[in-house]
């Protein structure tokens, strides 16, 4: 009976140590295989998280199409009623028409209850950013951003990681910088 008692318990150690390895080795097979994914998320080096939005001129347009052309993107959330982001606008209007070729700018009112046509309107009031696009908000995309606060703002490079995330009013300068640094080829 000891005999027997004593085969099973070292049969019981040696099937759990087999299983434990066995686990141990697809665990780390597994994060393996999830380290050569990239991330998706809103930190600087991640991929940014892709949406599809409407624009007042009515183009669907969906984020990843940029790293599929190799075009960097500027992501940034507003809206019509914060003096801030006029600031913002009336800089990046001094700088923005040099690189619209090279540097597509999105804006998406972080204000749900703002519309389409209030959109369109308020895009008047910056002609040299006519070439740019306005959208209005969706809950998923403010969500996927952490999208909070206006002036929010993401660069995103060719290759579709994030290379800037930040808020707050820019100068002439900073948005130079900015566009300046998309352009080079991030």
């Amino acid at each position: 009976m000891k005999l027997r008692t004593f085969f099973l318990v070292i049969a019981t150690i040696l099937l759990a140590s087999c299983t434990n390895s066995r686990l141990e080795l697809k665990s780390k097979s597994e994060l393996q295989e999830l380290n050569q994914i990239s991330p998706i998320g809103n930190a600087i080096g991640e991929t940014a998280p892709d949406f599809t939005i409407i624009t007042t001129d009515g183009r669907a347009v969906r984020l990843s199409s940029f790293a599929e052309q190799k075009k960097p993107v500027i992501v940034y959330f507003m809206a019509t009623w914060c003096p801030y982001c006029a600031e913002d606008y009336a800089e990046l209007s001094k700088v923005y028409p040099k690189y619209e070729k090279n540097v597509s700018f999105i804006s998406i009112d972080l204000d749900l209850s703002e519309d389409i046509l209030l959109l369109q309107e308020y895009k008047k009031k910056y002609p040299e950013l006519q070439s740019s696009m306005f959208a209005p908000g969706q809950y998923r995309i403010l969500s996927d951003y952490q999208a909070t606060k206006t002036t929010t703002k993401y660069a995103i490079g060719r290759d579709g990681k994030i290379i800037y995330a930040g808020f707050g009013a820019f100068d002439e300068q900073n948005w130079k910088d900015l566009l300046e640094k998309l352009s080079e080829g991030s």
